[in-house]
């Protein structure tokens, strides 16, 4: 019988993109916490123009390649920096081609072929989180995917419901704490409310805000709570400016915020403090988190724009929600109803106007909302199912 062997060094090849890194670090930590690998990360060559064409197109080969092909193709894909900085972090460690201690992550398509090559040429294991374009998943030995991917049933994949990421409610306490300096609350009880901007999708439009928004801000001051909004990404100037106006009329309302990268980001804190988070159906990253550190969801839908694009989408998912045809034929983000659907069985979320009707019969009865939640963490359950079959792969 061969001894067991663990998880020694991680090394996470990371594109910039946050969602993404988040997902890499959040699963790399707790490998870490279960085994006591040492994490290190690097950032991929940016690619433009004729050579990111010419690296996407050479990927193919990497399916079913070979060291020489990894090679090649990391020269095609300015990887030579990042072949050195590699090997000079296993030569200080004394580690070898072949060895059964080092594990590769990246998240996403453009860190994927880089994730590849480089376990080819150290042969060494490579885990993907989400489904990399042209590469699947079949090459790697790991693979983490969304069940709203609708990934195939192999022994090297693992279905997730939400994304995996590295938040715990006891390292956003302090966060939270920093933004009631600058924006107390003037009551114990404390809502926030996070609304996506406009994608290729939804729209944020004036009377959606009014009803939805306003109505809350009303409820927020009958019910004694300190209400929190921020927008996450681009709005229109006059849906802005009804955000500014109702705010202006409304004393439940301690803080406004836009997010942008050039600004101090609030979610980490709302996620911390709130009592009730509200959060819109285009912001699943978020969505996610503030389950991952112990919130139920209140999921606000939003208005969709026109176009034959998104009546199709619309179309299709009412049909399949109807069982008339397979989930399998969801489009965009429709498909995003699977991880919905299964999050409000557990609890783990709940319609806004579900919210409404259950606080209007606590009104009438005097009862509580009582919220018992499982813990929700697709990072942590990630790490284990790697760790628990890692001596499979040798």
């Amino acid at each position: 019988m061969t001894d067991s062997i663990n998880i020694k060094t991680i090394i996470l090849l990371v594109d910039g993109i946050d969602e993404h890194v988040t997902q890499s670090r959040g699963v790399a930590k707790w490998i870490a916490e279960l085994t006591g690998a040492e994490i290190l990360e690097a950032k991929i060559p940016e690619l433009t123009g004729v050579i990111k064409i010419k690296a996407k197109r050479a990927s193919r080969g990497l399916v079913s390649g070979s060291r020489r092909d990894a090679r090649d193709w990391l020269a095609t894909a300015s990887g030579d920096t990042l072949v050195r900085k590699i090997g000079h972090w296993f030569s200080e460690r004394n580690i070898y081609e072949g060895s059964r201690e080092v594990l590769l992550i990246s998240t996403g398509s453009d860190p994927a072929p880089y994730n590849l090559a480089l376990g080819y040429i150290w042969r060494c294991a490579c885990a993907t989180i989400m489904t990399p374009e042209i590469l699947g998943t079949n090459p790697f030995d790991f693979a983490i995917v969304p069940e709203y991917e609708f990934p195939e049933r192999k022994s090297n994949i693992f279905v997730t419901l939400g994304a995996p990421n590295m938040l715990t409610k006891e390292k956003l306490t302090e966060k939270a704490v920093n933004l009631f300096e600058d924006y107390p609350p003037s009551t114990d009880k404390k809502w926030s409310v996070i609304i996506g901007g406009d994608d290729n999708n939804h729209v944020i439009t004036s009377i959606w805000i009014k009803k939805n928004v306003g109505r809350l801000m009303r409820i927020a001051e009958l019910d004694g709570a300190s209400l929190y909004i921020a927008v996450k990404g681009n709005i229109s100037k006059e849906a802005n400016e009804t955000f500014r106006i109702l705010i202006s009329r409304a004393p439940s309302v301690q803080g406004f915020f836009i997010v942008s990268k050039d600004s101090e980001n609030p979610l980490p804190a709302m996620m911390s403090f709130s009592d009730e988070l509200f959060c819109t159906e285009n912001l699943l990253d978020i969505i996610s988190e503030s389950i991952t550190v112990g919130n139920r969801v209140i999921l606000m839908r939003m208005d969709w724009k026109r176009g034959i694009k998104n009546i199709i989408q619309k179309t299709i998912a009412i049909m399949v929600s109807k069982g008339a045809i397979k989930q399998e034929l969801l489009l965009g983000t429709s498909k995003f109803e699977i991880l919905f659907s299964h999050l409000i069985r557990h609890n783990y979320i709940v319609e806004f106007g579900d919210w409404m009707r259950r606080r209007h019969a606590r009104l009438s009865s005097d009862e509580e909302d009582v919220i018992v939640l499982e813990e929700f963490n697709e990072a942590k359950r990630s790490a284990e199912w790697i760790v628990s079959n890692w001596n499979l792969l040798f």
